[in-house]
């Protein structure tokens, strides 16, 4: 480039009658330093005035501003006066919901702005290994399975990313926005942030959004795999802005897969229809009665108490609420709280309510609960109960954990005034002597059930459960030509011999990986015979279902060797009962 045109410029700073002293040029100017001299340069050189493709610029820009202005105002009035929209919250059911229907929508597939999310895979949900993996993609070089491998398989799910944009149901255009919103309570982690659907229509009725809405969850129960979410509660330090947080999702349980008596389990199923029915609330609300439902399961540990909650829920298509009163720093008026945002019809479950560590009203826990306070006690009437002297002296409780929770302040949280009703209460126990007649009397515990160790019954048909092939004909079918037959997850012994021998320190152990597993499938009319022999081997309310299953668990291939081998398992099981020990030897 010649810069010799430069060394002839005369700059002349002074000249305030200068070509350059256009309105722009001289707010330019007074704006950036040494403005006046480049404007001279480009003068001089190429004989345009900067100032004017400034003004250019401007007037462009401004326009553009402007037009931008008044488009937002326009559409601010029009969607204010002409249309009609619902906002849904991240921490409602529903949001989760639109997200899983708008990431199956044409707008997902086509947008060009979206925001990948990893998608969780319940332990249960086969369909996406299924239909994005083989075994040869799951398993290592020595045949075992591979998480990893078999996780990277699995595809992200696309979503809409934070912003606008519109799609069509039915012929009528919806627009869609998600936004951020952050929260005014700083937790542990710091500022969090809320998470906001708007769905819009044109229109000045909001009945075509609640009828996409109401598509939307009936969409949702059409799935094959019914789940039942479970809840607990939230970190304390969050619990000013929800008080639940959801922990799990889990497939609805078969009430054939519980281990009780046939008619116990008629005869709760039957109670609680009656109870959920909706004409049921208004014939309660007639005669005075509070619309509240609670039951008392109580027995030996692993008898299926907790496994007839989850069936329950199941059946009637309840989520269930876990609250452990043993949890530290849990409060009355946190229980009061989590029982006051229960949807309107839910379980409740609080297990082992007998290892709870309830206070009872006349053990004071620190100074400030000297003062007398106001507790519900029976049918929800206020009495008040006085509290010892903090000063008195007071014997520690003798081991053992004290809940911060009184008798009296469950009871009010159960059946109080301001108690939440709609509910159904389960509440489990190993120890049924060892709750107070209070808290079990009738109106709180209106159904006691009973579990007993095993039956002949309960174990022939926990034998048949473990060994029956009805429910694994989704395993059986068949594969692509590229993938390994599916009764054939072990390794080829040719693979695992070449392993070997270039590591003789694990050869004894993946020599016996090589061995090749033992598939006993036995026929509908042998099974049911060997059930009831396997029946016929056990005693009587000696062992719990879960003990009985535990033993066919480590068998559970091999129906003839369990039967082979259930005598044995029995004695030693007997002989640790007697001596009580808790290791077993035979496995």
């Amino acid at each position: 480039m010649d810069f010799s045109r430069l060394s002839s410029i005369k700059f002349d700073t002074l000249n305030t009658n200068s070509t350059l002293t256009s309105l722009p040029s001289t707010l330019l100017e007074a704006l950036i330093p040494g403005y006046g001299i480049f404007s001279q340069i480009v003068f001089r050189i190429f004989g345009f005035d900067v100032g004017l493709g400034v003004s250019g610029c401007l007037v462009v820009f401004g326009l553009f501003k402007g037009a931008q202005f008044f488009y937002q105002k326009g559409y601010d009035v029009f969607s204010s006066s002409f249309m009609s929209s619902i906002q849904i919250e991240d921490d409602d059911e529903l949001f989760s919901q639109i997200m899983e229907w708008i990431a199956e929508q044409q707008m997902t597939k086509a947008s060009r702005d979206l925001k990948a999310v990893t998608k969780w895979v319940s332990a249960y949900d086969e369909s996406d290994e299924e239909a994005n993996a083989n075994d040869d993609d799951v398993l290592d070089e020595t045949g075992i399975f591979n998480f990893e491998k078999w996780a990277s398989n699995i595809p992200p799910r696309y979503e809409p990313n934070f912003g606008s944009d519109r799609f069509w149901y039915e012929g009528r255009l919806f627009f869609f926005s998600r936004t951020r919103r952050e929260k005014q309570v700083r937790g542990m982690w710091g500022e969090s942030e809320d998470q906001v659907l708007s769905i819009s229509c044109i229109g000045r009725r909001t009945e075509p959004i609640k009828e996409l809405l109401n598509f939307i969850k009936s969409w949702t129960l059409t799935k094959d795999n019914k789940m039942t979410a479970i809840y607990r509660p939230a970190p304390k330090e969050e619990r000013k802005d929800y008080a639940w947080d959801r922990q799990s999702l889990r497939p609805s349980r078969p009430m054939s897969t519980v281990s009780l008596d046939q008619k116990e389990k008629a005869k709760i199923v039957i109670d609680i229809n009656e109870y959920l029915h909706p004409t049921s609330s208004k014939w309660y609300a007639a005669r005075g009665i509070p619309y509240r439902r609670g039951y008392l399961f109580y027995g030996p540990p692993g008898t299926g108490k907790t496994s007839l909650s989850f069936a329950l829920a199941g059946i009637f298509g309840l989520d269930i609420y876990c609250i452990s009163l043993m949890e530290v720093g849990l409060t009355e008026s946190d229980l009061n709280k989590l029982f006051g945002h229960l949807p309107r019809r839910c379980i409740v479950l609080l297990e082992d309510i007998d290892s709870a560590g309830l206070r009872r009203p006349d053990e004071p826990t620190e100074a400030k609960d000297a003062d007398t306070d106001e507790s519900g006690t029976d049918d929800g009437n206020l009495t008040k109960i006085t509290r010892l002297d903090t000063k008195a002296k007071t014997a520690p409780p003798v081991g053992g954990f004290k809940s911060l929770i009184s008798l009296s302040g469950l009871l009010n949280a159960i059946d109080g005034v301001a108690s939440h009703e709609g509910r159904v209460l389960i509440m489990t126990t190993n120890h049924p002597e060892k709750l107070d007649a209070a808290l079990i009397r009738p109106g709180r515990v209106d159904l006691q059930v009973p579990f007993t160790l095993a039956t002949k019954d309960q174990a022939r048909d926990i034998f048949k459960r473990m060994y029956s092939t009805e429910h694994d004909t989704k395993l059986a079918k068949p594969t692509s030509s590229t993938s390994k037959p599916a009764a054939s997850p072990a390794p080829a012994p040719a693979t695992l011999s070449e392993k070997a021998s270039s590591d003789n320190g694990d050869s004894e152990f993946l020599e016996l990986l090589t061995r090749a597993p033992v598939l006993d499938i036995v026929e509908p009319a042998q099974l049911k015979a060997m059930a009831e022999e396997f029946a016929a081997q056990l005693p009587e309310n000696t062992f719990s279902p879960a003990e009985i299953q535990g033993f066919l668990l480590m068998r559970k291939k091999e129906p003839s060797r369990a039967l082979k081998e259930v005598v044995a398992w029995k004695d030693e099981m007997q002989q640790k009962k007697d001596m009580g020990t808790k290791i077993l030897k035979m496995q």
